[in-house]
């Protein structure tokens, strides 16, 4: 899941005596990943990629996609290295990060949610997207595997552990996005290309106007009137 680069670094870390963190989480999709949005087009740099957990006990599953935000703990959010110059291809696009869990099962990530409570024993997500507001023009994907769960907190702090590895990888076929779409596994939201992508954002239908509801109402009536007449 992680750049060479990146995986090099870390293998100096430990030659000098560093030492990791036992609650390391390091996540990311794979390079080359296709990341692309509802009309198939390659993610762009408006959109956050976050790793995070919703709120003890709620089941976003059991709720409109209205109200999940108001339950969303970000634990850490990843750099976002999807765009090509001087020609995009899509084929290169990944994000990546690390971010510890504390001894009170916080994050010391500086992206955390202010106000976060314990992660521990949480369902981890990865949330994408362009905008808080599920209307048309915002672009969603969320999804979640039974292997991300934050472990429990270390009250010591440190140990021998290895780090996590939260990767798109883990997802199979069996999970469902709550949100969009991966390796071509739909689920809701709204389209208009789509794809074996490794993973794809959705977006959102216009709610009825009052207006329109108003004039549905208006048409109804005269209806039954003529029907009675």
């Amino acid at each position: 899941m992680k750049p060479l680069a990146h995986s090099c670094a870390a293998a100096v870390l430990l030659c000098v005596g560093t030492v990791l963190h036992a609650q390391q989480i390091d996540w990311g999709s794979e390079i080359f990943s296709d990341l692309v949005d509802s009309e198939g087009e390659v993610l762009d740099n408006t959109f956050v990629f976050q790793l995070g957990a919703f709120d003890a006990g709620y089941n976003p599953a059991d709720y409109e996609p209205g109200d999940w935000l108001n339950h969303w703990q970000v634990f850490d959010e990843a750099a976002y290295n999807g765009i090509e110059e001087p020609v995009d291809d899509g084929v290169w696009g990944y994000y990546t990060s690390t971010a510890n869990m504390e001894p009170d099962g916080t994050s010391d990530s500086p992206e955390e949610s202010s106000g976060a409570t314990s992660f521990e024993g949480r369902q981890a997500y990865i949330w994408i997207r362009n905008g808080d507001n599920p209307e048309p023009g915002t672009e969603w994907f969320v999804v979640t595997t039974s292997s991300w769960v934050y472990p429990t907190a270390d009250s010591g702090c440190c140990g021998s552990s290895l780090p996590l590895e939260w990767s798109s990888s883990d997802l199979t076929s069996g999970d469902t996005p709550l949100w969009g779409s991966q390796g071509g596994i739909e689920g809701p939201g709204v389209y208009s290309v789509t794809g074996i992508y490794t993973q794809q954002t959705f977006t959102f239908v216009p709610e009825p106007s009052i207006a329109m509801l108003v004039g549905l109402g208006g048409m109804l009536w005269a209806v039954r009137r003529k029907r009675a007449a």
